[in-house]
């Protein structure tokens, strides 16, 4: 077998395009002067060559993974006679992984890089079964109109809506409705890709759609979620463990588009024991495991209406179903306890025309929060305007941060002789009639449980921010009455510690400073 060690060093000797060509002929039986000395026969060189290398070319970056590959494979159930295409094929990693699995299929590949398109097109022809297949070297939103069975379509994570014009375009044809939303340019551009997967089906047809988790939860995509679940398009969503793509470790999920009719089958494989440390794949028992889930309802699926869904505000992200049905009459929404208040949405310009005169107000920004402490010393405005009045808060409101890694929360407490007001950046939690102790809620929001809950539903690939709705669905556990007053008596006294032990570390500090004027 030729080694990883061995590609390299005949890529430092030949370059990665003469490499490329010279292993193909190898792997062709055409036995190249070049490598004749190399003793590597054509199929050492086949089995190379049929197989992404990142680390050799760079046409296989974003190569889809084997364990991506072959799951999608399993899903999509490729029968003989399929249509079968990959819409953004790469160099033909799924391709090339499907095509030994189901010879009689027919192979399409539609990829617009023109090195990517053609290093496919030449692995793909390694094939003896591969005589009718064939890659478009073209944009997917300019390929022909064809329809097929089966569908396999891994655009690049994080797009944005308006970074892909012609797939904007599409969009706005296939929805028009989109052009009249007040935040389109905040689309994400994956669902272009979804939509065009769907137009390209054929009746009867199924698709595997790779994405981020983000998209499946933001606002912003709220309406596309909505028309896709309404139009009875969607038949699965399947959460992946990180790391299982070959260029993030970002946790994917697959969208499996058919006909789902009045429901979607929510799967959580997050857990399923992918193997390896940075870049993580799913054995075959794995697979299986993950496929069974979209059949039959388990502790980690479950069918979901389209009821449920709209309650959710269209979310599809499957642990916000499967965790509420798991922790159902343990937990309790923040909602029922809770009223939700966005801080007062004051510009920097207005801020500063308001600090202007004699102070009367504070201001908290996100810097004022550390270490679960308020600081002493706020900014302060001399008035607030009228509308913004709820947001002056109250003893016993806990505020928490509404963008900003890590999030920051506060409990407001012996603070009523001043009038403090919350940025926009903030959420205040306004607790009703009492229902909850301010520090229990606070243990709550600050507990390793909740950090993973906002790592998971903050939506935004540069800065993170943290929904309202996310927010309200926050399930606070519902312990017996004394365990929730020991946390909240506990939560009072860790901070009042903390208070003590930043003073004495300021002392010290201090004194350091001052060793040499002492002398």
């Amino acid at each position: 077998m030729l080694t990883l060690n061995e590609a390299k060093e005949l890529k430092r000797e030949f370059g990665e395009e003469k490499l490329f060509e010279l292993l193909i002929a190898e792997a062709r039986g055409e036995c190249p002067d070049e490598l004749e000395k190399r003793e590597i026969d054509p199929g050492e060189s086949r089995q190379f060559m049929t197989a992404p290398q990142p680390e050799i070319f760079s046409v296989d970056r974003f190569a889809t993974s084997s364990s991506l590959a072959d799951l999608a494979f399993k899903i999509l159930d490729v029968k003989n006679g399929d249509r079968v295409s990959d819409l953004c094929c790469g160099s033909g990693a799924f391709l090339l992984s499907a095509m030994p699995k189901r010879q009689g299929a027919l192979y399409f590949g539609i990829e617009r890089d023109e090195k990517a398109a053609r290093a496919a097109e030449e692995r793909l022809s390694l094939y003896l079964c591969a005589a009718g297949a064939k890659i478009f070297n073209c944009d997917l939103f300019d390929a022909p109109d064809e329809k097929f069975d089966k569908i396999y379509c891994e655009p690049p994570f994080r797009l944005r809506f308006d970074e892909e014009k012609r797939g904007m375009e599409f969009l706005c044809q296939e929805l028009p409705e989109v052009k009249s939303l007040r935040r389109s340019v905040q689309i994400s551009g994956c669902w272009s890709y979804i939509y065009k997967a769907a137009s390209m089906l054929a009746e009867g047809g199924r698709a595997v759609c790779v994405m981020a988790g983000g998209p499946l939860l933001n606002s912003f995509d709220a309406p596309l979620r909505r028309d896709l679940a309404e139009k009875g398009l969607i038949e699965a969503v399947v959460a992946l463990p990180g790391g299982i793509t070959t260029y993030s470790p970002v946790a994917p999920v697959l969208i499996v588009l058919g006909r789902g009719g009045g429901s979607v089958m929510m799967a959580d494989a997050r857990n399923a024991g992918a193997i390896g440390r940075r870049r993580k794949r799913l054995e075959k028992e794995q697979i299986e495991e993950i496929a069974a889930m979209l059949s039959e309802e388990s502790g980690e699926s479950r069918r979901v209406s389209l009821a449920e869904m709209e309650q959710k505000e269209w979310q599809l992200y499957p642990e916000r179903y499967l965790r509420e049905a798991q922790e159902a009459g343990r937990m309790a929404r923040l909602e029922d306890f809770a009223m939700i208040i966005r801080g007062a949405m004051l510009s920097a310009p207005e801020l500063e025309k308001l600090s202007e005169g004699e102070r009367r107000y504070s201001v908290i920004n996100y810097a004022d929060i550390r270490d679960g402490l308020l600081s002493e010393k706020l900014h302060g405005i001399s008035e607030l305007p009228r509308r913004y009045e709820d947001c002056v808060l109250r003893d016993g409101d806990v505020v928490i941060s509404k963008t900003g890694e890590p999030v920051r929360c506060a409990v407001i407490d012996g603070r009523e002789d001043e009038k403090i007001v919350p940025t926009s950046n903030f959420y205040i939690i306004r607790i009703k009639d009492g229902r909850l102790d301010p520090f229990y809620l606070k243990a709550c929001l600050e507990s390793s449980r909740a950090k993973k809950i906002f790592e998971w539903f903050a939506t935004g690939s540069v800065t993170k921010t943290l929904s309202t709705g996310a927010l309200r669905d926050f399930p606070i556990p519902c312990l017996e009455a004394e365990k929730m007053r020991e946390i909240a008596s506990r939560c009072r006294e860790i901070e009042k510690e903390l208070r003590a032990a930043k003073e004495k570390v300021k002392q010290i500090k201090k004194e350091r400073a001052s060793l040499f004027d002492a002398r």
